[in-house]
């Protein structure tokens, strides 16, 4: 079966070659299909508006496309659609419609071209049709700190939940994130009797003390955390309390099991790992 194409099975019409560093394929018996995402990714590049252009070079030839960043540098393109669904810097999972099958670009034909590669360094893409991409799972971790309202300052990072971060009894006004090992991190905090901000998107750290959830001297009591590679797990201590269960794999801000915290309750400290 197919890794790249949503209901038939491969059927290779051209296959990898020093003249064609890629794959063609079709949908068994010559038809056409949805196209899916191989492997979970990042979509980096998009391309729309082309028709089909024979003989056409370099980006042209490959007409509307969509190309995906994955694990340890690792991209996959997808080349003559006649449809795309997504959209550069959109997030998609294995399995998810990116496109439909065309002949837009140098095609002589509807079918999909399949390329893989490690950097810049195309790969032979026939072996992983339908199996995972030839990499190992890189080692992911987090590195998060909390702002202390009480001493007015960030306390020290802490990398997984070796410990926790905050100081018992003093409440938190803001957390930072970001994942280590790759990844876009996505977390949002709850503002005592305010609400939920906006999120803060990968950045945590890069940008100075304004790139965080929060807001100082103000009294978080609730947060979301959500990571691109590895699922987030992670719990707070209320405040003159103890620590709610672990929160595993959510970031739904409208569930009250979709975030750590208890809304109306102050809390003082954080616990993260990624897994």
């Amino acid at each position: 079966m197919s890794r790249v194409l949503k209901d038939g099975e491969n059927q290779i019409t051209e296959g990898y070659s020093s003249a064609h560093r890629a794959v063609d394929l079709v949908r068994y018996k010559n038809k056409s299909d949805l196209v899916i995402a191989h492997s979970k990714g990042k979509v980096i590049f998009v391309q729309t508006g082309f028709k089909n252009e024979k003989g056409s070079t370099g980006n042209r030839s490959y007409g509307n496309c969509v190309k995906i960043e994955h694990r340890d540098g690792y991209t996959t393109l997808y080349a003559h659609l006649s449809k795309v669904y997504v959209k550069k810097g959109q997030i998609v999972e294995q399995g998810q419609v990116i496109g439909k099958m065309g002949d837009t670009g140098n095609a002589y034909g509807v079918h999909l071209h399949f390329e893989l590669r490690k950097g810049k360094e195309l790969i032979n893409p026939i072996p992983y049709l339908d199996a995972d991409l030839p990499t190992s799972k890189p080692n992911i971790s987090c590195i998060y700190r909390v702002w202390d309202n009480v001493e007015k300052q960030w306390l020290p990072k802490v990398e997984n939940a070796t410990t926790y971060a905050g100081n018992f009894g003093h409440s938190i006004g803001g957390f930072q994130m970001i994942t280590k090992g790759g990844g876009i991190t996505k977390i949002r905090a709850h503002v005592l009797g305010e609400g939920w901000l906006k999120e803060v998107v990968d950045g945590a750290f890069k940008n100075g003390d304004d790139d965080y959830a929060g807001i100082k001297g103000k009294t978080i009591d609730g947060i979301a955390i959500w990571s691109q590679y590895g699922d987030a797990t992670y719990r707070v201590h209320i405040k003159n309390g103890g620590w709610l269960p672990w929160i595993s794999g959510k970031y739904d801000t409208k569930r009250t099991d979709g975030y750590a915290g208890i809304l109306g309750k102050e809390m003082d400290a954080v616990q993260v790992y990624i897994k």
